[in-house]
């Protein structure tokens, strides 16, 4: 289940060696909370990555785990891909970035399109959040509108927009005026939506989906939502955004295209950069004109670092290495996952959730986890050497094959049964 080398002697360690307690000149911990993301947090000080190969990754504890974080989903050939490596280090070698374009931009895009043909040109960007805060703006621009539609739950960065689905905790700090902005509409209620759209059809610009959203528990959006909001943006010329930074993986078209489903921008990030920053934009031209520059009065767009030639060759190389037969694999091996995984946490009340290559287990019927049982099932995991995300959200790597699939379904599962038998023990019942 993973070494425990060095664990038991980790309150030994050196105080100086701990990077949670190094300080600045004027006594504050270098970090917030000793975080360099929010999304770190795990309830208690993480262990750091030491290095990270294949499926695997080793921590400054001495434990060797199985990488089923992924960097958020990011590294769909785990960690330092040979070819991936060699294609970065290619580009490195001859500049890491320039003030002017470079030939890698062209090669991934071209071969983003390859994979959406209902769509026309790409605008890349340094993250999935810049893309997304990029086609709200054109879809503003070009309907001369200002509302969005976004179901609850679901997630599209941190820009203010995105940060309204996320619900109260979320929004502190954002204006009143962008919460007005955004109706929220409850996962899968195709009435709420056609009401909420038919209320004022002329205010909105945009209807956002994310198509399987982890905030929400990993649920599926139905086909027949996904089919409403598509008829309702032609219907009164609404922009459809789908944002497929995670999803994109799980169809050689992205999820969108698995529902057979067009939409007017798509957003994504992630797999598409080889484990380096990146985001993209992808859309229909007569939108996509909007940002270009020979255009008089078009959006300006910027970014030091967009479509810099280490990401462009990085993801290229990645999705080279992501043929169709390659997504049906790694689909069909989350699949198998995901039904080992059931078989053994039914007894305790906790389901799987997840489609493809992506899997998190929650307990049974849950829309919202509390933070306190997801910090606990990711403690559990990591002692059984699985790394997974602090909301528990597992993603599969084509470095994975059956026998790796198999031990994480055993570990995971032996992880979940250790924290559903501790909350039963601590209250009484199994109602997490």
């Amino acid at each position: 289940m993973g070494t425990n080398t060095h664990l038991e002697h980790a309150a030994e360690r050196d105080l100086a060696e701990d990077p949670h307690l190094r300080r600045g000149p004027r006594g504050f911990p270098l970090l917030p909370g000793g975080y360099g993301r929010s999304t770190y947090y795990t309830g208690a000080p993480s262990p750091y990555a030491i290095r990270g190969e294949g499926y695997r990754v080793w921590d400054d504890r001495g434990r060797e785990l199985i990488d089923a974080n992924n960097n958020f989903t990011s590294l769909i050939h785990g960690n330092a891909h040979p070819e991936i490596t060699e294609a970065a280090t290619k580009a490195l070698s001859s500049g890491a970035s320039w003030g002017i374009p470079n030939l890698y931009e062209w090669d991934l895009a071209d071969l983003l399109l390859s994979r959406l043909p209902d769509l026309d040109q790409v605008r890349f960007t340094n993250s999935g959040t810049e893309a997304v805060m990029s086609a709200i703006r054109i879809a503003r621009a070009s309907t001369g509108r200002e509302r969005v539609v976004v179901t609850k739950g679901g997630y599209h960065g941190t820009s203010e927009v995105a940060l309204v689905p996320g619900g109260p905790s979320y929004t502190r700090g954002v204006t009143q005026g962008v919460i007005d902005d955004v109706t929220a509409v409850p996962l899968n209620d195709i009435q709420f939506l056609r009401q909420a759209v038919e209320a004022a059809p002329d205010a909105y610009a945009a209807i956002i989906l994310d198509l399987l959203p982890n905030r929400a528990g990993l649920l599926s959006i139905s086909e027949d939502f996904v089919r409403e909001a598509r008829d309702l943006a032609t219907r009164f010329g609404i922009v459809l955004i789908i944002d497929e930074v995670i999803s994109l993986r799980l169809g050689y078209n992205g999820l969108s295209g698995e529902y057979g489903v067009a939409p007017d921008l798509l957003t994504t990030g992630k797999l598409i950069g080889g484990g380096f920053a990146v985001g993209a934009v992808v859309g229909r031209a007569e939108l996509m004109a909007e940002v270009d520059p020979t255009r008089p009065g078009s959006l300006p767009h910027g970014g030091t670092f967009s479509g810099n030639p280490v990401s462009m060759a990085a993801g290229a190389a990645a999705l080279r290495l992501y043929p169709h037969e390659e997504v049906q694999r790694l689909n069909r091996l989350g699949d198998t996952t995901r039904e080992a995984v059931q078989s053994k946490i039914a007894e305790a009340g906790w389901e799987i959730r997840g489609r493809g290559s992506l899997l998190r287990a929650v307990p049974g019927g849950a829309e919202k986890v509390s933070e306190d049982i997801q910090h606990r099932l990711w403690w559990a995991s990591y002692e059984r050497g699985l790394l997974g995300s602090p909301a528990n959200l597992l993603s599969l790597s084509t470095p994975m094959n059956e026998h790796v699939a198999a031990d994480i379904a055993e570990r995971l599962a032996d992880a979940v049964l250790a924290v559903a038998g501790s909350a039963e023990a601590k209250d009484g019942s199994q109602e997490l």
